[in-house]
């Protein structure tokens, strides 16, 4: 699967793996080490999420984490 981040919100790229995966916030919860309340205010975009937990999420379904730095332009 790919997905270009940069099309979705941190909170609905949260959502969609956590269901793709068949989770229920409590258990993505579990898994991160985080609170219930902070994957539910992640997904509700309250909160930002930090690079080691989405470094985290990326393990947990095996999915490779690309980042591309923005060219500067001239």
């Amino acid at each position: 699967m790919k997905l270009n981040l940069k099309d979705y919100a941190n909170k609905d790229i949260i959502k969609f793996l956590r269901e793709y995966g068949s989770m229920t916030q409590k258990d993505l919860a579990h898994h991160l080490k985080k609170s219930t309340r902070t994957v539910q205010r992640y997904e509700a975009g309250e909160i930002g999420i930090d690079l080691e937990t989405i470094r985290s999420i990326c393990q947990l379904y095996d999915l490779n984490l690309i980042i591309e730095s923005k060219q500067k332009k001239d």
